[in-house]
């Protein structure tokens, strides 16, 4: 008896220690790219055009929920057949970057509520080797998405809730600012900008990186963000280091800035040279513009390249929500890595784009096929 109660005691010690360091390994853990924004639950469904006049909608858009909106999430559960995706579009970028990147590489901070939504989420990107710091909150639900899919078009319709409760002071914690000093490059969406929290937890980290010499990305999300939250995007805008959006993005923000042009190279380059603080990084600017070639400028050389696309056959294509974020992620992925030839990186975007259009929704397979450049 006194053996087995010796072997219980050994073991329970044994334990003990195990998860002593399994703790400390996680806690000392450095996460080369740190990725914020608003996770949400993507709730997707092939609508029809009635469906979009209904609710005062465009095909291929992205806008925050009105009141006028709120039915909308009921009835395409009720009278649709719907995908659940772990979405927020920051989050899946950062999943794509980290499916080609080392483990343990990538983390996401937002905030989420302590529902089965949010348990769904983290399960979800778990699976995709993305570490998760979600902030907690109780007083509202985890935020969703609309997403209706029509033909290759998709309409984005998003209910914060959750999402937009985030908080610098739960940033600035020291367990979790900790991540953002270890980490040595950040992507942050433009969605994050909507709200008070997101918007000062991004000052924050870009300031960070600015005065520590690291790599800070942003993207423009969506054109509403240039015409309702200009100021937050101004303000934010020197830190840059690299500059993502799509065509209609990029052209609103040269729209809402008053320049007189819609030619995506002049922005480009425009982007590329407007005033930045670490002078010692040049930016990118990189427009992504669907089928077409992708747009890249360059302040440092001042010159402006294209980068064509992987063609792929209309019959192929399953759904194309979600390519601009795999597009990033597979450009981030390749960049985290090292690799500066922005050359190589759109090709990543490429390639990791033209995986997620061949699938329901921005997923990515299980089983993780390197990166072959053309």
């Amino acid at each position: 008896m006194e053996a087995a109660t010796q072997d219980t005691s050994d073991f329970i010690s044994s334990l003990i220690s195990d998860t002593i360091v399994v703790f400390y390994t996680l806690s000392k853990m450095s996460y080369q790219l740190l990725a914020m924004e608003n996770p949400l639950l993507d709730i997707q469904v092939h609508a029809n055009e009635e469906l979009l006049k209904k609710y005062d909608l465009l095909a291929n858009n992205a806008i925050l929920a009105e009141e006028k909106h709120k039915p909308l999430y009921t009835e395409i559960v009720k009278d649709y057949e719907v995908v659940y995706v772990a979405g927020g579009a920051s989050q899946n970028t950062a999943r794509g970057a980290q499916y080609l990147l080392p483990p343990n590489s990538t983390i996401y901070l937002g905030a989420v509520s302590d529902d089965h939504f949010a348990d769904q989420m983290k399960k979800a990107a778990a699976r995709d080797g993305l570490r998760t710091e979600y902030q907690i909150v109780k007083e509202v639900p985890t935020g969703t998405c609309a997403v209706l899919v029509t033909g290759h078009h998709r309409s984005l319709v998003a209910n914060l809730s959750a999402a937009e409760k985030f908080t610098l002071e739960y940033l600035l914690t020291p367990s979790v600012w900790k991540h953002v000093e270890n980490a040595k490059y950040f992507y942050i969406g433009g969605f994050f900008l909507t709200h008070s929290g997101g918007a000062a937890a991004t000052i924050e980290v870009a300031k960070h990186a600015s005065t520590t010499d690291k790599v800070f990305a942003l993207n423009l999300s969506a054109p509403f963000i240039s015409q309702v939250f200009k100021n937050q995007l101004d303000a934010v805008l020197p830190y840059v280091d690299i500059l993502f959006g799509n065509e209609d993005e990029a052209r609103t923000y040269a729209s809402t800035s008053g320049w007189e042009t819609t030619d995506l190279k002049e922005i480009a380059l425009r982007v590329a040279n407007s005033p930045k603080i670490n002078a010692a990084r040049a930016r990118v600017v990189v427009i992504t513009h669907g089928a077409q070639d992708t747009i890249v400028g360059l302040a440092a050389t001042q010159t402006v390249k294209t980068y064509p696309i992987i063609k792929i056959a209309e019959k192929d294509i399953v759904d194309t929500n979600g390519a601009g974020d795999a597009f990033v992620g597979g450009f981030l992925g390749l960049y985290v890595q090292g690799v500066e030839n922005i050359e190589r990186c759109v090709a990543a975007g490429h390639w990791l784009a033209n995986i997620v259009i061949q699938r329901v929704g921005p997923t990515y397979p299980e089983e993780r096929k390197p990166f072959v450049e053309a």
